[in-house]
């Protein structure tokens, strides 16, 4: 078993993803774009204060860690973490988190500042330096950062193909017992119409090696299994190049049908479909507010078709109301209520 290096120090490689996998305290799915990036604000910090960290522990490096392992283990926490990746229920706390990883690479990737918390162990006194530290404005920052489509591509180059990727594939294989479902959900930036044959190389490679166990989920996976996952895999691919096209941006991102422009691939467009998303959600949002001000303030007069702006968001009970009117056919707006309607029964 050849062995490998985790911080300095020699293991084998299956005693290295172990570490890599205890050290992965703060992981979250691989969660697809169409579905996960809601391009959020950074919204009010949990606390206005950095917190009191350990920032070596936070990023799972060891203390003489280099300043390039600094950065990527920094990367690929906060893309794993970030707080729009991760449902309205679990946003607060990976806020929270997020906040912890940005503040660990503010002190580990500034020099001065990580030779004052390896001296004092202090996070506190490691920011109070010359030229000032403005802990908001660098949380804001980190947190628009991490999701761009220059730094995901950026860490995607180093990333994909790597040992770490490598790594990543097994541990995610070992966790779930061979389901190569739950190996696509915990890869950063894996893609099943383009990694899938790469990755099942890593793991019968793992396997004829005895570096990890041969589950029968995945020796012994269907064929009608394997193909359900790329159907599912197109029908977002699909999805995410609808929305492309609804918002009039589909050749910039994806090209045109004759080769035209830039075809880019799920990893590499990752925060523009984001954006696309985003965009998605305004106008839903807007939607809305058009019912609100056409139904919510009932004792504004009508004045052709100016929008009323209203102080105060409708209750449900209006705005269902509201939903319920927009369904009706104009047609049975002129008939008495007791106008027969026969029942579906």
């Amino acid at each position: 078993m050849r062995p490998t290096t985790l911080a300095g120090a020699s293991l084998p490689a299956r005693a290295r993803r172990r570490a890599l996998s205890e050290l992965s305290v703060y992981h979250q799915p691989n969660i697809h774009v169409s579905t996960a990036f809601k391009m959020s604000s950074p919204g009010e910090l949990v606390d206005d204060s950095p917190p009191e960290i350990d920032p070596y522990e936070i990023l799972g490096l060891e203390r003489e860690a280099t300043p390039d392992q600094v950065k990527s283990a920094y990367r690929k926490a906060a893309l794993k973490n970030h707080p729009d990746k991760v449902s309205d229920d679990q946003r607060d706390e990976a806020k929270e988190k997020f906040q912890a990883i940005a503040f660990a690479y503010a002190i580990l990737s500034d020099p001065a500042r990580r030779k004052r918390y390896d001296t004092t162990g202090s996070t506190s006194e490691s920011i109070i330096d010359s030229e000032g530290f403005n802990w908001s404005d660098y949380y804001r920052e980190q947190f628009q950062d991490a999701i761009s489509s220059e730094a995901i591509e950026k860490f995607a180059k180093k990333y994909k193909g790597s040992d770490e990727e490598k790594d990543d594939v097994l541990i995610a294989y070992e966790n779930s017992k061979g389901d190569m479902d739950g190996v696509y959900e915990s890869v950063m930036l894996s893609d099943v119409l383009e990694d899938d044959e790469r990755f099942r190389q890593i793991i019968d490679e793992a396997i004829a090696s005895e570096d990890v166990q041969a589950y029968k989920r995945y020796t012994k996976e269907s064929k009608l299994s394997k193909a359900a996952r790329v159907k599912a895999a197109k029908g977002e691919a699909n999805e995410a190049e609808e929305y492309a096209k609804e918002l009039g941006v589909h050749d910039k991102l994806f090209g045109d049908k004759k080769g035209k422009g830039k075809k880019k691939g799920k990893d590499s467009g990752e925060a523009d479909l984001a954006a696309l998303i985003k965009g998605n959600q305004q106008k839903r949002a807007g939607f809305l507010d058009d019912l609100a001000a056409k139904y919510g303030a009932t004792s504004q007069p009508k004045k052709g078709k100016k929008r009323v702006v209203e102080e105060e968001e409708p209750s449900e009970e209006a705005f269902q109301a509201a939903a319920a009117r927009l369904k009706k056919p104009k047609a049975d707006e002129s008939k008495p209520a007791k106008a027969g309607r026969r029942s579906k029964r």
